[in-house]
């Protein structure tokens, strides 16, 4: 039977790490704030959102959430941007991606503050990832890192490989990979859609990462028995039963086959939100 990395259970302890650090705030007469902008979002992303919020709000964070209508235009949408960067209780800001066709992704992202990008989205912190002096370490990656430390499986010297390359995960997890960190020191491939075939690297990678958005796309064909299984997917699917979440793996498939495995939900997605959390708390912490 394959390992379950129960990133509800893990992400549950950093979360009350970070409450403390919240009351300690409020003593101080801070309380972080985090402000979501959401631009015509799907269910998926929506979804998502409101768990977002509900963790904040456990966690003594304040949440303010922006809906926006898919039709915005970019100057609209920049000026709102521009109006939480000077909020002084907006300590951090998230942009839920992708954005409608109209708005051009990176003009948007860079209009966030560098201090208050606790997503590490923003061009400026994305570049400065490479090197290891970005403002905060991007909450998807930081919190894929940290549930394989909590399972005390080691990167060093592992072979990785990552199914996508976006912004929000591929690109950045493999730039910290490669990092001389505790979590670093793996030989990283990164595969995308000009991959050609992609069961080649899979079949030889220690620890497979999936972040493509491609529901179930993962299956027996692309593993070994000796593998980690990282899903960073998030996914929507209509089923009989109504709309369910889903991940890029076939868990059903896989999860008997291979040596460890994150669920969806309950692997990664919690630990992208306690990461998220920590990060807006640290920035509010950078206030004092």
């Amino acid at each position: 039977m394959s390992m379950i990395l129960d990133g509800k259970k893990v992400a549950g302890e950093k979360k009350a790490i970070v409450a403390e650090r919240v009351e300690k705030l409020a003593e101080k007469g801070i309380k972080p704030g985090l402000a979501f902008v959401a631009v015509g979002a799907d269910e998926a992303s929506l979804s998502y959102l409101r768990s977002q919020e509900r963790a904040c709000k456990k966690v003594g964070i304040t949440p303010q959430t922006l809906r926006l209508a898919e039709t915005i235009t970019a100057e609209d949408l920049l000026n709102q941007l521009f109006k939480l960067n000077e909020a002084d209780d907006v300590h951090g800001i998230i942009v839920t991606l992708p954005l409608p066709g109209q708005l051009n992704e990176e003009r948007i992202l860079s209009a966030i503050a560098p201090y208050k990008d606790v997503d590490c989205l923003s061009p400026a912190n994305r570049g400065l990832l490479a090197f290891g002096q970005s403002e905060f370490q991007p909450a998807t990656p930081a919190g894929i890192l940290s549930l394989l430390e909590a399972y005390e499986i080691t990167v060093s010297g592992k072979h990785v490989v990552v199914l996508g390359r976006g912004k929000a995960v591929g690109w950045p997890l493999a730039q910290m990979l490669l990092t001389k960190e505790k979590m670093g020191n793996a030989t990283v491939t990164v595969c995308h859609s000009r991959s050609g075939d992609l069961t080649r690297y899979t079949r030889i990678a220690d620890i497979l990462v999936a972040a493509i958005g491609r529901p179930k796309f993962v299956n027996s064909d692309f593993i070994h028995k000796d593998q980690v299984l990282v899903d960073a997917g998030i996914n929507g699917e209509e089923t009989p039963e109504g709309w369910k979440m889903s991940g890029d793996i076939d868990f059903n498939e896989v999860s008997d086959k291979v040596k460890a495995i994150t669920p969806v939900p309950g692997g990664v997605g919690p630990m992208t939100v306690a990461m998220l959390l920590n990060n807006v708390t640290e920035a509010a912490e950078r206030r004092i």
